[in-house]
């Protein structure tokens, strides 16, 4: 017996086709198509109702689905003249493809005609090979789902554009400037990172403070090398009493506030300001522009590390942060030593856990944040999660739904890119820091912190140079044995400025007299000055020098001459002199008398480098255990 397919069982089904009045070719007809020779292309493919994927149509379907869209008709003269075609190559092919002992009829006009028309026939050619149109057509039909798959992926990838939620880039009311490039035109990138407590929306509730709009609880500068071949992480205190610059309200209202001195960091995120006028702080802060910044709250902690699958850590004592009334506070975590993988409530507990650590303070607390992100950097590097397509586009889709980023960081591409950039950075090289701070005079160091200088002036003017603050250079080839070590490298000295052309007012605004003394360090320097004698109701935080317009070389030098790093100086369009405006900070070492009279002061050196002990440097490699309160 017959199997039922191949070039007989074709032409049978057409002869009793013929017999019932349908034309060859039509709906069910021989080739597998099903008499989808014709149709649209959309027409291959089905939703499936129990899955929801693209698939092609079986032939009872196909059929269906011919039968309904097409009604019997007669065909017109090229269909049947091209189905009479089809039929006679089918004829021709049966004998050979028959079983043995079975014959076949053949109508006597189609003998006929195969007769006289042979030569016809074989001089147009054989016709196309139904194996060649089945596979053309799943071809066709294999792209249209590729087509509709980048569709839907397109359109999943506008999706998650569209749940990013975007800042200004910065408040500040005059322009910082930019990070200059190398010599191979590359240029740094500074990026802050804001940690905020919101106590309000579902996931940031139950922490105490209901219905508290966030402050800047943790903030970090991520200063990535024009090269990256390194990167740098301060960490800056929350309760640092730091200069406020003026700041534009977020979302274009035109409301300025006011400039303010001694104002809490965290604080400078305050609404309407928000974030970009903590980017405008530091911006003041480094002397140089903030590229970008993101912001994540408590329910962006805990999903993100959930994303991820967890991040270890490796604690040397038990932790113990338990709740407190007086003051209220405390996390509740209770932790063991050795290495725990947190996500979650945990996790967040961990980076919020303030009476754990040492001091019971903020900054005892940085230590162990710090912690968690080397080894969060060290996760991401590592981890098979990241090579995990699915874990990915979850990461992705929780990102989006927990950070908020300025406009320049708006696209998911623009996020992936600055994850690249970071990933190019050797764990050795990434190193983790805090400001240099010291106590407040007078003040419960349990409250506030101050800027210590010239440590803090130092970090900050090696980041603004972008100066490696770790050890040794992977990228630098080995030196041959015996070889000399190449001579340091000098910085160009700036144009010099005649001191007695330099007319400068110093303002003291602490409670030590300070004033007289600096301004006869400065007359022996030949440095035109005097005591400006207004009274401050408040002492500032940060020493500043402000000068004219188009003076910089003049203020840098003058800062070299008074002890004061170079962010100390603030150009102030309206100023037709300088002033040493005298704060907190400032140095309690009589400035240097190097440049003695007649001598013009040269140009500011190089900063010092920051060593270790100076700024509690770590580094992403540094897998050592995290001590506790119960740590010796």
């Amino acid at each position: 017996m017959g199997s039922g397919f191949g070039p007989s069982a074709d032409h049978s089904r057409d002869r009793r086709r013929r017999a019932a009045g349908t034309p060859p070719g039509a709906a069910a007809g021989g080739d597998r198509l099903d008499g989808l020779d014709d149709a649209d292309i959309a027409d291959l493919w089905v939703v499936d109702e129990h899955t929801g994927e693209f698939r092609m149509r079986t032939p009872g379907e196909a059929a269906a689905s011919g039968s309904a869209s097409r009604p019997d008709s007669p065909r017109p003269a090229s269909s049947r003249r091209r189905a009479d075609a089809e039929e006679s190559a089918s004829a021709e092919a049966a004998p050979a493809a028959s079983s043995p002992g079975r014959r076949r009829s053949e109508p006597a006009g189609r003998a006929a005609s195969r007769r006289s028309g042979g030569a016809a026939a074989e001089a147009k050619g054989k016709p196309k090979s139904k194996v060649k149109k089945r596979l053309k057509w799943t071809a066709i039909g294999l792209v249209g789902l590729l087509v509709a798959i980048a569709g839907a992926g397109y359109a999943y990838y506008e999706y998650l554009n569209s749940r990013i939620k975007t800042g200004d880039r910065s408040g500040a009311v005059d322009a910082a400037k930019e990070a200059p490039a190398d010599e191979q035109g590359r240029k740094p990138m500074n990026v802050l990172l804001v940690g905020s407590d919101n106590r309000v929306g579902a996931g940031n509730e139950g922490y105490g403070d209901a219905g508290h709009p966030g402050l800047a609880d943790t903030t970090i500068l991520l200063h990535l090398s024009a090269d990256r071949s390194n990167a740098t992480l301060v960490s800056i205190p929350r309760d640092t009493l730091v200069f406020r610059p003026a700041c534009k309200e977020e979302g274009g209202s035109g409301k300025v506030q006011a400039a303010a001195d001694r104002v809490p960091f965290n604080e400078t995120m305050l609404a309407p300001y928000g974030t970009p006028c903590t980017v405008a702080t530091v911006e003041r802060m480094l002397g140089l522009k903030i590229d970008h910044w993101l912001k994540i709250e408590f329910k962006g902690v805990k999903e993100m590390t959930k994303a991820v699958g967890g991040v270890p850590v490796n604690l040397c004592d038990p932790l113990e942060d338990p709740f407190t009334t007086n003051p209220p506070g405390g996390t509740g975590l209770s932790l063991p030593a050795g290495e725990t993988r947190l996500a979650g409530e945990d996790a967040l507990k961990f980076v919020r856990a303030r009476h754990g650590f040492k001091n019971d303070s903020d900054l005892g607390r940085i230590e162990a944040q710090k912690s968690f992100l080397m080894a969060l950097a060290r996760e991401i590097k590592t981890s098979a999660t990241w090579k995990d397509p699915q874990a990915v586009l979850q990461i992705a889709q929780t990102a989006v739904d927990n950070i908020t980023v300025d406009t320049g960081l708006g696209r998911i591409e623009k996020l992936a890119g600055l994850g690249q950039e970071i990933k190019k950075v050797p764990e050795k090289r990434m190193a983790f820091t805090t400001l240099p701070v010291m106590d407040v005079p007078g003040e419960d160091p349990r409250v506030h912190v101050q800027p210590l200088e010239p440590k803090a002036g130092n970090l900050w003017a090696a980041v603004a140079a972008d100066r490696s603050i770790t050890e040794g250079d992977p990228n630098a080839p080995a030196a041959a044995p015996g070889a000399e070590a190449p001579p340091a490298a000098t910085a160009p000295a700036a144009p010099v400025v005649d001191p007695a052309t330099i007319k400068v007012s110093v303002r003291n605004t602490t409670t030590t007299p300070r004033a007289t003394a600096v301004v006869q360090q400065l007359k022996t320097l030949r440095y035109d000055a005097s005591v400006n004698n207004t009274k401050s109701t408040t002492p500032r935080a940060n020493s500043s020098i402000s000068f004219p317009a188009g003076k910089l070389d003049a203020a840098k030098q003058l800062a070299v001459a008074v002890g004061l790093p170079e962010t100390a100086v603030d150009e102030s369009p309206t100023a037709k002199t300088f002033e040493v405006v005298i704060g907190l900070d400032f140095p309690s070492a009589a400035p240097s008398t190097s440049a003695g009279p007649g001598t013009p002061a040269s140009a500011s050196p190089p900063p010092a480098a920051p060593s270790k002990d100076d700024l509690k440097l770590n580094t992403a490699d540094n897998t050592s255990c995290i001590k506790t309160k119960k740590s010796k």
